[in-house]
């Protein structure tokens, strides 16, 4: 299971690097123009540590240590909260995979919630995460196609919102007709999340 956390962010870590200055663009526009710069630091502080370290107990103990480097290196909210769905990810378990999916998804969208004083709808990353939730519960099953299809609807759909969080709430034009960075990093840890679940299916 740490095999496959550490395929993931690694993965993760590339298409954000790739997508680096997208996400600051788009953070320039709403706001503070480095969110890109800041996930991105935390996921290469997190591939170092573990490229330098080879034994850890399980994957519980991996995730949260992971997760709390990524914390600690990001800084802000950002680091807080972005952090969740690592940490939540160290119950994944193979043998029950479409359950504890949901379980993690479920207590990423609260702590998100409960943490943040963001809810749906707010323009923010928990824009991505509770359309997929929604999604998994629909279908009852883990959905690769559709699952990477709403999740580019779903990022598709922040443009549109009005930002209630962030620095972008105090713009004149609430943000809209700008995709949430957030969300956008979001998205493509996601789509990494379920490619690398697709590939361990299909091996």
């Amino acid at each position: 299971m740490i095999e496959f956390h550490k395929k993931w962010i690694t993965n993760s870590c590339l298409i954000i690097k790739e997508n680096c200055q997208k996400i600051n663009m788009l953070d320039q526009e709403i706001g503070d123009g480095d969110h890109g710069t800041t996930i991105l630091r935390g996921l290469e502080e997190a591939v170092s540590h573990f490229r330098a370290n080879n034994e850890f107990d399980n994957s519980i103990s991996f995730m949260n240590e992971i997760s709390k480097l990524m914390r600690i290196s990001m800084g802000g909210a950002s680091g807080i909260l972005m952090t969740i769905f690592f940490k939540e990810l160290g119950n994944l378990n193979f043998n029950d995979l479409y359950n504890t999916i949901l379980t993690t998804f479920s207590n990423t969208i609260n702590k998100i919630e409960t943490r943040g004083k963001v809810n749906f709808g707010d323009k923010s990353f928990l824009d991505i995460y509770v359309p997929i939730h929604q999604e998994l519960i629909q279908n009852n099953l883990i959905d690769f196609d559709k699952l990477i299809t709403k999740i580019d609807e779903s990022l598709e759909y922040t443009k549109s919102l009005e930002a209630r969080v962030g620095r972008a709430k105090f713009l004149d034009s609430k943000g809209v007709g700008v995709i949430d960075p957030g969300a956008y990093s979001t998205s493509i840890i996601l789509k990494e999340f379920f490619k690398e679940i697709n590939n361990e299916k299909n091996n």
